[in-house]
This record gives C-alpha cells, sequence and structure tokens, in this order.
C-alpha cells in the first residue's frame, strides 16, 4: 500500500480513542508526511485521509488497558513459556499479548455493565 496507513474500523468494542490528536496542525503535519510521496491525486488524498483519520484516533482505549495489563501478564508468566516456544501455533510473546488483550476487553466489558 505503498507505505500508506491503512484504518479499519474495530471488529469490537475497542473503547473508543485513548488519546486523541486534537491539534490539526499535527495531524496536517502526519497525515502529509504518510501521503507526500504519492504521485496520483485520488490515491494521494485518500492516503491523506486517512492518515489523517488514525492520527486523530490515536491509540485506542483496549490498546492502552492491553499495555497496561501486558507486564502483569508477563510477570506471571512461568520462565519456562518464555523460551518462545510455539503454544497453539504462538509464540509465548504472541500468547502474553493475547492474554492483555483479552484482559483489556474484560475491562472494557466492566466498563461500559
Amino acid at each position: 500500500m505503498n507505505g500508506q496507513v491503512e484504518f479499519k474500523p474495530a471488529a469490537h468494542d475497542d473503547g473508543g480513542p485513548a488519546f486523541p490528536i486534537s491539534d490539526p496542525q499535527s495531524t496536517h503535519a502526519t497525515a502529509m508526511a504518510a501521503s507526500i510521496h504519492i504521485e496520483d491525486p485520488v490515491e494521494r488524498e485518500r492516503a491523506y485521509i486517512l492518515a489523517r483519520a488514525a492520527a486523530v484516533i490515536g491509540m485506542t482505549l483496549r490498546d492502552y488497558f492491553a499495555a497496561q495489563a501486558l507486564p502483569a501478564v508477563v510477570a506471571s508468566a512461568s520462565w519456562r513459556d518464555l523460551e518462545f516456544k510455539p503454544v497453539n501455533g504462538l509464540s509465548a510473546m504472541e500468547n502474553n499479548a493475547l492474554c492483555a488483550y483479552q484482559q483489556a476487553d474484560a475491562m472494557l466489558k466492566v466498563r461500559s455493565a
């Protein structure tokens, strides 16, 4: 996709933006950086719009919750699990990330209750 930012709506509740960028100059600069080397005007505008939308949204609350949960997930993992052996087709690091996102999903569920 020529280095363009792909904006995809969340497949499930992501909690919305955690730290959106509200400064128009910053979002414009981010979008320009993503679109400046694209020759086709239509594709350049599309890349600009997608990059600006992604910049405005910033990190989702789900991502933030997962990042906060990850240290506890890693700390609770046994050292044997940190040998990066595949478990259910996932490495130990991928399993830790999956657990962190499961914790984040639980936090969002309780938050919305």
